[in-house]
């Protein structure tokens, strides 16, 4: 039987212009180091690229911090899912969409009236009022390299068996904090802080084989 090339559609919205920019991606255009799909603008794109482990990382454009945020999924999930949504992890708010196109055509528009309330809500009257002016990338959030490295740590540690909370169950995950980026438990909401912004910062870390959320 031959083989069926996959493919999806992939959606995102400018930071800088507010417009939502839609790609197809096919597996076969993996096969290149990187693809990358840019506002008309020119003021911001998402690139995707494929790890050593053949998973793909996507640098997503985020409307809120006005810097990418990254992330790492498996080609299955990439390709096999109806709609698999990126959300940012500071804002908590959906950034980047995956999956078939009236799926993901329902959540774009979703997304849209959202947005809309949520400038409506404070008061503003323009994407831009509510984004971040005169700080630079680094003031605004940690190194966005720093919370992948950190998102992986905790991923390995929970695989091993080596996280630990009051519920002893999970699953696990991790967010921004005024501190740094927390790993917290979703059954139980116990936390454990990384006291990180820098990518440097987030490598002394790498030597932990167990955690304990408290």
């Amino acid at each position: 039987m031959a083989h069926i090339p996959k493919h999806t559609h992939i959606a995102y919205r400018c930071p800088e212009c507010g417009t939502m920019i839609f790609g197809l991606v096919g597996e076969f255009a993996l096969s290149s180091s990187m693809l990358r799909l840019k506002c008309s603008c020119g003021k911001s794109n998402l690139d995707i690229t494929v790890t050593n482990d053949k998973k793909l990382r996507l640098s997503v454009p985020c409307v809120f911090c006005k810097q990418n945020h990254n992330f790492v999924v498996s080609s299955s999930i990439f390709f096999g899912k109806d709609l698999f949504l990126l959300n940012c992890p500071y804002a908590s708010m959906d950034i980047g969409f995956i999956g078939e196109k009236e799926k993901l055509d329902e959540a774009t528009k979703e997304n849209e009236k959202q947005l809309a309330k949520l400038i409506s809500d404070m008061g503003a009257e323009a994407l831009g009022d509510i984004q971040p002016q005169d700080l630079e990338d680094d003031e605004i959030l940690p190194d966005p390299a720093a919370y992948d490295l950190i998102r992986f740590l905790v991923k390995d540690l929970e695989g091993a068996g080596g996280i630990d909370c009051p519920c002893h169950e999970g699953p696990y995950d991790i967010r921004y904090a005024p501190e740094g980026i927390e790993a917290y438990c979703e059954g139980c909401g116990a936390t454990y802080l990384f006291s990180c912004a820098s990518l440097s910062a987030a490598e002394e870390y790498l030597g932990l084989d167990a955690i304990e959320l408290k």
